[in-house]
């Protein structure tokens, strides 16, 4: 009888036998719309580091920085080791600084990085390309991918470390996987201290393999004496261990919360879900239906009761949220209750998950995520989503592991791109949210260069990021609050939306604002009307990202009138003097400015008899004090102005003149320059009275951004609700007859 042939094995698909080919598609698609991104926050600091060593390679620290305020040594200003400068130096040194060659440099990191998860997922999981997938989608990994901070090229260390050490326990495996493992380690924590959470998770893992000790665990040593030997080094060429200032660092200035530990645990919930956004997406694939049903409404019946209690949770810093108004929006309140029992769920699932296999890799997972969660909720100095980062290839691993079985044939490809599409969208939106953010920077830079760049005058820079960087690519000097002195005519550019000094009132004006309006749907890094989001740090936001867009982002160039000499002196000068940041709690500093024509005692006798006259309420009598004044003076400031006011808002004639009122306000505004908020309000009182509501509400920003610049709080305030209080004039108006 003959035998039935033997049926031939199924031929592998193309991308089972080129998974680093489609590895590398998908980060082109994901990244390479955006290796055009300004440079930004941390970066600059990274870019300038490595433009200083590809011309002193031996010295990677030696050169200072104007980054708190005055020049520092750079090693006081980037706590970070110099690993990812030294690559940006050898590829800016051989391709150009441009950020296209710089961002393409990070993308090859990141390829590093996500062929590292697939290369552990082919050992611990069964669809690896699927796990390295939903790793590039996670918000923590796609964000940061497009940034030139050090926090992939840790990842890729730490990923390839793992991997490495866990071939190391297979029969026959050579014991040079233990010391790759090590070195790989060490290479991570030149990359970002962070990576010391590495060594503990590599001796777990260890033990969950077997509890035999082997000369191969020694390479634990490796990573250790890197770190030792690079803080010897650095106190012998500094005068201080950098390790050692930065641990220093975390503990002088970590972030507390009004809440108290309890917030800061539902913060690191909502970064831990928010960060690793796609394992959300997956909810339904990872659970049994009923049991994720009955799940969810346990976890969110346990949640919403803590949100919509009558009580504040303590979640945002008092100057975030002075008022405390957005965490009482539902919406927004909404947001923070969802991205917490996202954190919460995936702890519970990686805890799941060790429970019902009980194997070593979940409960290597468990204990991968756990730690991650315990160093940057408990242990960092901020909760932020870089800190989340090295969670990204266990929770992309725990996904496909919990994922139950897909349908057969063409159906299963739909049934797994079903939780992708809106793990994509997501990841995507938010990728180009902070590109918008980042772009911002750039271009107010460059349009303010292209307007007002002239010899004939210095551009300061009031603010620091990316912003500082292209205004210095352009010959921008940053503001030293120690020993800058400005001259009359210099201009300051100032970003609103960063770490900005206040100027001495009366000492500026705004010449021009730049309001740039980002079109997009997610907020990462500000606090506007509807969110507060903070992806780069949670002192700005209690969630990694929020819905509501971004803010608009004003740029201001500001005149110089008299001259400025700055003399500020650190209010930590012992911090500063062991290798602290320097701390300006008051400034100091000296005008120069043309000494005030005298004014005539009867001038202001009149205006004194006015101001008392007016606080008793009795407005006819102030304004004849006024009108006497201005006929001894007509340009006497306070009484153009006062009297303005009275016009613009006294509700009878003959004292209500609102076109006289606008005159007195304009020629108020032009006589003091422009430099004083309070008269530039009444001229946008007085635009309002005459019905000009659209000049009116320009006037009013114009004096709150005025009172912004010069610190003057409650006049920013003010002006903020007279902006309001036009509005809703004008939108109540009628419409202008055809």
């Amino acid at each position: 009888m003959a035998s039935k042939p033997k049926s031939s094995p199924a031929k592998p698909s193309w991308a089972a036998r080129h998974p680093l080919a489609i590895i590398a598609a998908v980060l082109a698609v994901c990244l390479g719309p955006f290796l055009d991104q300004a440079i930004q926050t941390d970066d600059t600091l990274f870019v300038w580091m490595a433009q200083w060593i590809q011309h002193h390679p031996a010295d990677f620290f030696g050169f200072p920085v104007n980054w708190w305020g005055t020049d520092i040594p750079m090693w006081q200003a980037n706590y970070n080791p110099p690993l990812l400068p030294y690559l940006l130096a050898l590829v800016g040194g051989l391709f150009g600084w441009h950020e296209v060659v710089l961002h393409l440099a990070g993308l090859g990191v990141a390829f590093v990085a996500a062929a590292g998860v697939f290369a552990l997922a082919q050992r611990w999981c069964q669809r690896p390309l699927l796990a390295a997938g939903i790793a590039i989608l996670m918000p923590a990994f796609l964000i940061l991918g497009t940034t030139l901070m050090c926090d992939v090229l840790m990842l890729a260390g730490w990923i390839w470390a793992v991997f490495f050490w866990d071939r190391a326990g297979d029969a026959g495996a050579s014991r040079w996987n233990y010391a790759a493992a090590g070195a790989l380690a060490g290479l991570a924590l030149l990359a970002k201290y962070s990576a010391i959470n590495l060594v503990p998770l590599l001796a777990c893992l260890g033990l969950l393999r077997s509890r035999k000790w082997n000369w191969g665990w020694a390479a634990l040593a490796l990573p250790l004496l890197t770190l030792a030997g690079y803080d010897w080094l650095t106190a012998r060429m500094y005068g201080h261990g950098l390790f050692s200032l930065a641990t220093h660092y975390a503990r002088a200035h970590s972030f507390g919360y009004p809440g108290g530990w309890h917030a800061r645990g539902i913060i690191g919930l909502a970064f831990a879900g928010g960060s690793l956004l796609p394992v959300l997406c997956f909810t339904p694939w990872l659970w049994r239906p009923r049991t994720w049903l009955l799940g969810a409404v346990v976890l969110l019946g346990a949640l919403v009761p803590v949100f919509w209690l009558p009580h504040d949770l303590g979640l945002m810093h008092p100057w975030a949220d002075p008022d405390g108004r957005l965490l009482k929006l539902w919406d927004f309140r909404l947001q923070v209750l969802v991205l917490t029992a996202a954190g919460a769920h995936l702890l519970l699932l990686a805890g799941a998950e060790a429970w019902q296999r009980r194997d070593r890799i979940s409960l290597a997972l468990a204990l991968w995520i756990g730690g991650v969660f315990f160093f940057t909720t408990v242990l960092n100095w901020t909760v932020n989503a870089r800190s989340f980062l090295p969670a990204v290839p266990a929770a992309a691993i725990l996904v496909v592991r919990r994922l139950k079985a897909s349908p057969p044939g063409r159906w299963r490809q739909l049934w797994l791109a079903a939780p992708l599409a809106p793990a994509a969208a997501l990841a995507l939106g938010l990728a180009w949210s902070n590109f918008q953010m980042a772009n911002a920077s750039r271009s107010a830079a460059e349009k303010i260069t292209a307007e007002f760049k002239s010899p004939d005058h210095t551009i300061w820079i009031n603010g620091h990021s990316g912003f500082q960087y292209y205004m210095q690519l352009s010959g921008g000097r940053p503001l030293d609050l120690q020993r800058s002195r400005l001259e009359p005519g210099d201009l300051i550019a100032i970003p609103l939306l960063g770490d900005m000094v206040t100027m001495p009132p009366q000492a500026v004006a705004p010449l021009k604002e730049l309001a740039l309006r980002t079109h997009v749907w997610f907020n990462l890094q500000a606090c506007n009307a509807r969110c507060a989001a903070g992806f780069y740090t949670s002192d700005a936001g209690p969630v990694p990202f929020a819905l509501g867009g971004l803010p608009t982002q004003e740029y201001f160039i500001v005149k110089v009138f008299p001259r400025i000499q700055f003399r500020t002196e650190p209010s930590n000068p012992q911090a500063v003097t062991a290798g602290d940041v320097p701390s300006f709690a008051h400034l100091a500093y000296s005008l120069d400015d043309t000494p005030p024509a005298p004014v005539a005692a009867e001038v202001a006798n009149q205006v004194q008899l006015a101001g008392n006259a007016a606080l008793a309420g009795d407005f006819a009598t102030a304004a004849g004090h006024f009108e006497a004044a201005l006929a001894a003076d007509t340009n006497n400031v306070v009484a153009l102005s006062q009297l303005a006011w009275i016009h613009a808002t006294a509700s009878q004639p003959p004292l209500r003149d609102p076109p006289t009122a606008l005159a007195m306000a304009h020629r108020a505004a032009e006589l003091s320059d422009w430099r004083r908020a309070e008269i530039i309000r009444n001229l946008a009182i007085a635009y309002g009275a005459n019905g000009e509501y659209e000049k009116g509400i320009q006037a009013a920003s114009f004096a709150r951004n005025l009172a912004i610049i010069t610190g003057e709080s409650e006049m920013a305030m003010n002006n903020a609700k007279l902006i309001g209080y036009l509005s809703a004039l004008q939108a109540s108006a009628p419409a202008p007859a055809q």
